[in-house]
């Protein structure tokens, strides 16, 4: 995916969840920020961020920031962009779920009891699918981790996968990784140990795990390559200077 118009700009501050403001030379910017949740351990003021320039009338501001450089990485904080992502990547066959047969049928936004999951659809064997994706912005030390914040939602979320699997679907958990080096995907949980067990719990009954990173330069964020996902592994998120929010 590639986004039009990108320029650089220095992040300052974030008011709240939906904008941030930003330098660009001597012009001070105001941004709608495209993630809401904290992403405390990228938006520190003096990083470099890209933004995508919208000449959309109706707007209230002009500019989206879209990517953050950290420590020379670019990391992609579009929450939009990872669904887009995997239902192309499953659509084309760059993703390969851990399935014997191929996918068939792809589908966005399906209703299954009472969550709506990202895809889903049927392999050439019949059996149908689901498949929750979730973003992944955190890292540390080449360890990507989900999440950066308490997610209630992606609690819920596995549990309807753990469902589906039981109810005869094939389930799978895709977490798309929006930067490039990361050497394997794990879960925070010293954040949240209550999705690391429902995570464990989901697995057991069938549940698959499946974790890819992604290519992403200011203007640009492409899918990559799949990367090893462990639940065991020790992740410590480090401890930040000020809130954001």
């Amino acid at each position: 995916m590639k986004y039009p118009e990108v320029s650089l700009a220095t992040f300052v501050s974030r008011p709240n969840r939906f904008i941030a403001i930003c330098q660009q030379g001597e012009q001070s910017l105001t941004v709608h920020v495209k993630n809401t949740g904290k992403c405390r351990e990228l938006l520190i003021s003096g990083v470099i961020v890209a933004l995508t320039h919208s000449h959309a009338p109706q707007r209230k501001t002009a500019y989206d920031l879209i990517a953050v450089n950290k420590a020379g990485n670019w990391i992609n904080i579009d929450s939009q962009v990872p669904n887009d992502l995997a239902a192309l990547g499953l659509t084309s066959g760059q993703i390969q779920l851990p399935y014997p047969a191929s996918v068939k049928h792809v589908r966005r936004e399906v209703v299954y009891g009472d969550s709506r999951l990202d895809l889903a659809g049927e392999f050439s064997d019949e059996r149908p699918y689901f498949v929750e994706v979730k973003g992944v912005t955190l890292e540390q030390d080449g360890l990507a981790a989900f999440p950066d914040a308490i997610t209630t939602r992606g609690l819920k979320h596995v549990h309807t996968l753990m469902q589906a699997q039981l109810d005869g679907y094939q389930a799978f958990l895709l977490f798309v990784v929006q930067m490039s080096g990361m050497r394997k995907m794990t879960i925070n949980t010293n954040l949240q140990p209550e999705l690391t067990a429902a995570i464990a719990t989901a697995q057991a009954a069938g549940v698959q795990v499946v974790a890819y990173d992604c290519f992403v330069a200011p203007e640009l964020i492409e899918l990559r390559q799949p990367i090893a996902f462990d639940l065991a592994a020790p992740f410590s998120q480090e401890p930040q200077p000020h809130e954001n929010i």
